[in-house]
């Protein structure tokens, strides 16, 4: 609309030019070849009178005022146009931005909003479109602040190296030499919710260490190797304790496991020689691998009852540790998972186990009294070789096989009771038992040596 505008004002600009040269031209003003210095002056004296006389009388020669008058009625019409133009225009957008309101009114955040680029067939008429919408940007101005605020920073002060966080804080390293240490619930005014991996490790100062309840996580090893730790204090709020925690802490006394830490990583207490009392919460599901490996002094009578799973060399050497109650869930024993446990003095598996590996009891001479219910498939190859205080064992309906030697050694083992499922009995299975006779299924394998010399094998 403007560009018409100021085009039709060119326009007419342009024709008053071309006319008034032209008139010019006509009374000799242009193009007039110059006869004498004279004639010049004479003639330049002769068109001051003349201009003279037309402003006098007040009127340009007729030519000149109707090139000026149309002049005139083209810039009034163009002015017209230019008006009406902007009138119309000015409804238009007052007639969208109702429309607009309306609609928001109605439907709620519900839409979608006009981008740059967009194609809307009134575009040329609002010129939002080629504006950026000051909007979005203080929005990625403010997500990129938020990015650089919540960069996590690398710190130190005298005893910690530790990551501050925007809401909390990580420990990654004791650099204090203290005996007895209370680590702090805040740091730099964040609570301290995690010990990350060994970071306590190899201390040759600590003795005593109280963790605070803001504490939800330690890492792997966070205390591997601290020999002269004898006492410490876990968080009530910990829920996760990684692998190797307390690896060889051969001092460490004393042990209590918080509610809501449901599994015992691989060797968290190995090798702690001198570890006595452990309190183990019923939420556990899970000892790991040498989770308790050669704790020789430790004196538990009890495993949670929600544990279900206790794997390879769990309690291996754990000679002190005198069970009475077992889990009724526990579905999976791993390889020598109770070898070497000469205090225990009864085994009672429930109808949930599933899996026994070998060498699960292996030398648990304190066994008097074994219950198997029905549920288990298979005993594995020496399962229960050298419980020399066994002395009888009556396996139930599920039991398929018996492996190889799994009760050799068992020399108080004077009854036996072996049910019409079982198909497969292993080499020296019993030997060194001290029963006569034994019933079996007639489809039954068994070797030669499979029961003590001399015993008399009948068939149901």
């Amino acid at each position: 609309m403007e560009k018409l505008f100021w085009g039709m004002v060119g326009g007419c600009t342009v024709a008053f030019a071309i006319l008034l040269g032209m008139y010019l031209n006509k009374t000799g003003v242009i193009g007039a070849e110059p006869e004498s210095t004279t004639e010049i002056v004479s003639e330049i004296e002769t068109e001051t009178e003349t201009e003279e006389e037309m402003l006098a009388d007040g009127e340009f020669p007729a030519e000149i005022q109707s090139l000026i008058e149309d002049s005139q009625s083209n810039y009034a019409q163009a002015m017209q146009v230019f008006e009406d133009e902007s009138s119309a225009a000015a409804s238009r957008e007052a007639a969208e931005a109702q429309r607009t309101t309306s609609s928001s009114t109605s439907t709620g955040t519900s839409g979608n909003p006009k981008t740059n680029g967009s194609v809307d067939g009134n575009r040329n008429d609002n010129h939002d479109y080629f504006l950026e919408s000051p909007v979005e940007e203080t929005e990625t101005e403010s997500e990129e602040f938020s990015t650089e605020v919540n960069e996590p920073e690398e710190k130190k002060n005298s005893e910690y190296e530790y990551t501050l966080y925007k809401d909390h804080v990580s420990i990654k390293k004791y650099v204090g030499t203290a005996a007895t240490l209370d680590v702090p619930e805040t740091i730099d005014g964040q609570p301290v919710t995690e010990i990350r991996d060994s970071a306590f490790a190899s201390s040759k100062t600590l003795v005593r260490i109280s963790l605070p309840d803001t504490v939800e996580k330690l890492g792997k090893n966070v205390f591997k190797s601290s020999e002269f730790l004898v006492d410490v204090t876990l968080p009530d709020r910990l829920t996760e304790m990684g692998e190797g925690v307390f690896d060889s802490c051969s001092k460490l006394a004393r042990i209590t496991i918080p509610d809501g830490v449901t599994a015992i990583g691989k060797k968290a207490f190995n090798e702690c020689t001198d570890l006595k009392t452990v309190k183990l919460t019923n939420d556990i599901e899970t000892i790991g691998e040498q989770a308790f490996n050669n704790c020789s002094k430790m004196e538990m009578t009890r495993l949670p009852s929600s544990l279900r799973r206790v794997e390879k060399e769990a309690f291996t050497g754990c000679t002190a540790m005198a069970l009475t109650r077992w889990p009724n869930e526990l579905e999976f024993i791993g390889e020598s998972a109770f070898e070497g446990c000469v205090a225990i003095t009864d085994v009672r598996l429930p109808g949930t186990m599933q899996t026994m590996i070998e060498n699960a009891f292996m030398g648990c001479t304190g066994i008097k009294s074994l219950e198997i219910r029905s549920g288990i498939e298979a005993i594995p190859e020496t399962a229960f070789a050298g419980c020399t205080g066994i002395t009888e064992v009556t396996f139930p309906k599920s039991v398929i096989s018996i492996g190889d030697g799994a009760f050799t050694g068992c020399t108080a083992l004077a009854e036996v009771t072996i049910p019409k499922n079982t198909l497969s009995i292993g080499s020296s299975a019993f030997a060194d038992a001290v029963f006569k006779e034994v019933t079996i299924n007639s489809r039954c394998s068994y070797q030669a040596n499979s029961f003590p010399e001399g015993t008399k094998i009948e068939n149901y």
